[in-house]
């Protein structure tokens, strides 16, 4: 089980389709909590690394001063963390900036 002290506990929704309401366990809520957080901690490095590599991939003389990419995670049971269709849905809003200082870089 997850570190209680550290956890962050998610609440998450109802399945698409699904009526009632879903009986967990503690242990149950904190790991499902624990993969989801994980899952998304995932996708913000993968939108961080697909965004520095559509950068890295203009040329430095015509790349932005600034870049700022802003998307929205939210939490499912079955998926854990997935990115949102649009931001105002999020659970969690996420925004990544990059300045660009150096013509080196």
């Amino acid at each position: 089980m997850p570190d209680k002290e550290n956890a962050i506990l998610i609440e998450f929704g109802p399945a698409a389709g699904v009526r009632g309401v879903a009986n967990f366990s503690t242990v149950d809520m904190y790991e499902k909590s624990d993969e989801a957080v994980e899952k998304a901690m995932g996708t913000i490095k993968a939108m961080a690394n697909k965004t520095v590599a559509a950068v890295k991939a203009i040329p430095v003389s015509e790349r932005p001063q600034k870049v700022e990419v802003e998307f929205g995670i939210n939490f499912s049971m079955e998926a854990g963390a997935v990115v949102a269709k649009a931001s105002a849905e999020a659970a969690v809003k996420v925004t990544l900036a990059w300045e660009h200082k150096d013509a080196q870089a």
